[in-house]
């Protein structure tokens, strides 16, 4: 073990699709700016299939091969556009309030790891939690080190001083997932967000949840194993 590590559990959660359901204010401000350049619109479940990875990414999947030349254009217009709505419809899950706070009383670590621009990530998280719930709130900041890239999951390890086998990667998506896999942690896919089942176990999930109080009933078996 490296000098100054130390071992114990710190949770890492995904945002959109795992503590809050966004996905109407993400589809609407989309749908909003595919029609500003007269593009066919999505219906709002079908975002359940784009999102995750990144505005740009979202905005291809959202555009198609159809008219590449807008895809910069709609980039633009998505980032301002979604920033004046994030919090219309967004609220936390049921159940996910009290899981935290379970968590927190136990003494694992929390923190939040997003492919939602930084700024909109720490907005939306202090808008439901208080100041303490977290002790790192990160959102994208590039292309390079978005998730499934672990570069953030290295950086909240060493600043929480915890190997990075002890920690716990919650997410609903493949690349929360494969974020886990890549920076040495264990992973929990959360069967309530916007992704099926199916996917989270072909991505190879370690474990997956259908309620958030399970997480702990998880982590607190784990600790005792």
């Amino acid at each position: 073990m490296a000098a100054g590590v130390k071992r114990g559990e710190l949770c890492i959660f995904d945002l959109d699709g795992t503590l809050v359901d966004s996905l109407r204010d993400i589809a609407e401000a989309v749908n909003e700016c595919l029609e500003l350049l007269s593009l066919p619109t999505h219906p709002a479940e079908h975002y359940r299939f784009l999102v995750g990875e990144g505005v740009p990414t979202l905005c291809q999947r959202a555009i198609g091969q159809t008219h590449p030349h807008l895809l910069q254009r709609l980039i633009e217009l998505a980032r301002p556009r979604y920033r004046t709505r994030v919090l219309r419809h967004t609220r936390p899950y049921a159940g996910i309030d009290r899981m935290l706070q379970e968590l927190g009383r136990r003494g694992y670590k929390l923190a939040v790891l997003s492919n939602k621009p930084h700024d909109m990530t720490v907005r939306v998280v202090r808008a439901f939690w208080p100041d303490n719930t977290f002790a790192r709130i990160q959102g994208y900041e590039s292309e390079e080190q978005r998730k499934p890239n672990p570069h953030f999951v290295a950086d909240i390890a060493r600043e929480c001083a915890i190997e990075p086998c002890a920690i716990w990667m919650i997410g609903d998506t493949p690349t929360d997932i494969h974020t886990a896999r890549q920076g040495g942690a264990r992973s929990i896919g959360v069967t309530w967000g916007f992704r099926e089942r199916a996917d989270l176990e072909a991505a190879g999930a370690d474990f997956l949840v259908d309620q958030p109080l399970q997480i702990v009933d998880l982590l607190e078996r784990a600790r005792t194993a």
